[in-house]
């Protein structure tokens, strides 16, 4: 981990940040009220230092692969982890860290939720012993490999709907220490063979939408057309892959060796960061990628998961979201048709 890239809070900042984010009554729907009063918050109350990275970062002229936030306020306490998909007030004692990660959003971008990835604008990643074995963010028995979120909406429907970052902030922690992954994508590519990119700059690939899209999704819509994995130069590219099981698709051999030999050099210049309370990473979704270790989740004497990480994906704006269903002010249903660039 760069520690260019990570930001500490004194005790002091912490605490008037907590005092901010304490007044304030989280909204699952994410309604414009909610978002500003969180956005108006965090002005008033986050250390100059890194509003000014999150600027930066919203600006996207230099962008960071990924920012580090410690020693952030939490909730007095967490009773026990709530179903993923049921907004559950009383599993906590208030809501410092839905309004602290929505707040960090609201300055990167615009935050929002599609509903296939959570009913609420923010996001519960929670280990469910039904999906344990499914490549979700509900998953646990299997590794999450690297990806870009969403990867396949990039392309689909005459409009980018892959978010361009997404925020990760621990709630309760597992023991076991599952860790996430984070992997800079220009770093990868500098390793790779001049052939080996122009490879993966054509179109070669189809790329399916996620797992848990495809029950709702008929069939002919699940993969993109004949799409390139990186686009861009390659010191600031704009990529889009996933490397867990069937999810990319290259038409021929030459494609396929420059997508394994791309997989190994992201794994090679990785890291991990176990998502703690307290801590909280952005990861710029279009050039790094992140994945989350297989575990087995442990439980409290309730029978409840222990491993509980909140989840907020942005977008620059939502001009490419307006012809969605909006199932909540910033939840939106998808509908959308694959097409080719």
């Amino acid at each position: 981990m760069n520690k260019e890239y990570v930001f500490t809070l004194t005790d002091v900042e912490r605490e008037i940040l907590r005092l901010e984010l304490d007044q304030i009554q989280y909204d699952p729907t994410g309604s414009t009220n909610y978002v500003t009063e969180v956005r108006m918050a965090a002005l008033r109350a986050m250390p100059r230092r890194i509003i000014q990275c999150l600027d930066e970062q919203r600006a996207s002229l230099k962008p960071l692969p990924y920012i580090v936030l410690e020693n952030l306020p939490i909730d007095d306490s967490v009773l026990y982890t709530p179903h993923p998909q049921v907004f559950t007030p009383k599993a906590k004692t208030g809501f410092i860290s839905e309004n602290l990660i929505m707040a960090v959003g609201a300055l990167v971008g615009e935050p929002y939720s599609m509903l296939h990835e959570g009913h609420d604008i923010v996001n519960n990643l929670i280990p469910s012993k039904k999906e344990k074995k499914e490549y979700t963010g509900l998953g646990s028995e299997v590794e999450l490999d690297f990806h870009i979120e969403n990867a396949a909406l990039k392309f689909m429907g005459g409009m980018n709907f892959s978010p361009c970052g997404l925020i990760l902030m621990g709630v309760r922690h597992d023991p076991e220490r599952p860790l996430t992954r984070v992997s800079d994508a220009r770093e990868a590519l500098a390793l790779l063979s001049q052939n080996d990119i122009d490879q993966l700059s054509q179109p070669l690939y189809h790329i399916k939408v996620p797992y848990r899209w495809r029950s709702s999704i008929p069939g002919e819509l699940q993969e993109t057309k004949l799409v390139p994995l990186i686009q861009g130069e390659v010191d600031l590219p704009e990529v889009a892959v996933a490397f867990y099981p069937d999810m990319v698709r290259p038409i021929n051999d030459s494609a396929a060796s420059a997508l394994s030999n791309f997989h190994d050099a992201i794994r090679k210049v990785s890291f991990g960061v176990d998502v703690a309370p307290g801590r909280l990473v952005y990861v710029d979704n279009r050039f790094t990628l992140h994945s989350r270790d297989s575990f087995n989740p442990s439980f409290d004497e309730k029978g409840n998961p222990l491993r509980w990480v909140q989840r907020v994906i942005v977008a620059p704006n939502l001009w490419n979201h307006r012809n969605l269903n909006q199932v909540k002010e910033r939840v939106f249903k998808p509908v959308f048709e694959p097409v080719s660039v």
